[in-house]
């Protein structure tokens, strides 16, 4: 599966050691990605409510959601492999997939 920009899909997360690796992730990246075939830019989902997350008002889904409250982590970046996507999970506006970026950048860019 070849995800796009505002898709939130399952895959692995190579900072968890559970029996379940696995978590939400939502894309960022835009069709300007040399590898969007191969690989994407993408942000964390979480349920718990961290300091700076974002949290995802229902109205922004698309299609798809989460079972729990969920939010986003603008700082916890991954480039997940479209080989080890599991499944897309629904699809967030860009309103708010915008709003994650800028915030995403903020934490790399100095100015």
């Amino acid at each position: 599966m070849i995800p796009s920009r505002g898709d939130v899909v399952w895959g692995d997360d190579p900072f968890k050691h559970d029996p379940d690796p696995g978590r939400p992730w939502l894309v960022l990246n835009s069709d300007g990605h040399p590898f969007a075939d191969e690989q994407s830019i993408a942000v964390a989902l979480s349920t718990s409510g961290h300091v700076d997350a974002l949290p995802i008002p229902d109205d922004r889904w698309l299609d798809g959601g989460t079972p729990r409250r969920s939010y986003v982590l603008p700082w916890s970046l991954h480039s997940p492999q479209s080989r080890y996507v599991e499944f897309r999970q629904g699809r967030l506006d860009e309103r708010f997939v915008s709003e994650v970026s800028r915030r995403s950048t903020s934490y790399i860019d100095p100015d």
